[in-house]
């Protein structure tokens, strides 16, 4: 890894460098967020109680933001994947704020992407089939009134991308 990484620190503006190590101790968790901190220590090279004070500092910064188990969403009945476009009516803070509050907590919703161009919101969800996922649009999205027009793109694959660090 070349130049250091520039962090700004949440509510603070300062920014700080990672480093190598803080670079290679991110690269071992993305791989493995499960990985034990002395195989941690042993693959960047530092030791164990080294590990901790810095994977915890990095938790502390806002740069680790969680650990968390990724499920399959097949083998939990949730199959059927969406992508769902969502347009807003108008476009004020009060109906922007009542959807941000509302939707991205619906238990179908994975990800709510609040995007620039022809469509306010981009929303992930899954569902357990396609009658599910018609349903879950009638009842959440075209019959809020805050919401003027939706278009659904059905997920074939989901194929995961870089989660950690941008490659040099």
């Amino acid at each position: 890894m070349s130049s250091p990484t520039k962090n700004v620190r949440p509510g603070t503006g300062i920014s700080e460098p990672l480093d190598a190590i803080d670079e290679r101790l991110l690269a071992a968790l993305v791989a493995d967020a499960r990985i034990s901190n002395k195989h941690l220590a042993e693959l960047v090279g530092i030791a164990p109680s080294t590990a901790l004070m810095r994977t915890r500092a990095l938790s502390e910064r806002g740069i680790i933001q969680g650990f968390e188990a990724k499920l399959s969403l097949a083998a939990v009945g949730r199959s059927v994947q969406a992508l769902i476009a969502v347009r807003l009516r108008a476009h004020d803070r009060e109906q922007i704020d009542r959807f941000t509050a509302r939707v991205p907590k619906l238990p179908a919703v994975l990800s709510t992407f609040h995007t620039s161009g022809s469509v306010d919101y981009l929303l992930h969800i899954a569902v357990a089939t396609t009658e599910d996922l018609r349903d879950w649009v009638l009842d959440n999205l075209a019959t809020d009134p805050v919401v003027g027009h939706t278009e659904t793109t059905l997920v074939f694959d989901h194929i995961q991308g870089n989660h950690g660090p941008l490659p040099d």
